[in-house]
């Protein structure tokens, strides 16, 4: 089943700096790889240190990702505050 999965999570960085880190090429690639595209990389129009991002893949795999502690620096290596991120499930 597809999954869509929507994060809610504060910055370290800035939003400019965490977009162009989720867009570089390797980033893109390694999503390609787990079969996951991102539909939406946005910044919260009232608080400038919060984001949200829509993805969407096969079942559970990003969610295995962002609830396991071993992939914490991974996360936080984008800007992404690991402590605190909001996640929802979608299937279709």
């Amino acid at each position: 089943m597809t999954e869509t999965t929507v994060l809610d999570f504060k910055l370290s960085n800035t939003f400019e700096e965490y977009r162009a880190h989720m867009n570089a090429p390797e980033q893109q690639a390694m999503f390609a790889e787990m079969g996951v595209k991102t539909f939406f990389i946005g910044v919260c129009k009232d608080d400038p240190k919060r984001a949200t991002v829509i993805f969407q893949g096969p079942e559970d795999v990003l969610y295995n990702i962002f609830t396991n502690p071993e992939t914490k620096p991974i996360v936080e290596a984008s800007g992404h505050v690991y402590e605190g991120t909001v996640i929802t499930r979608w299937l279709a």
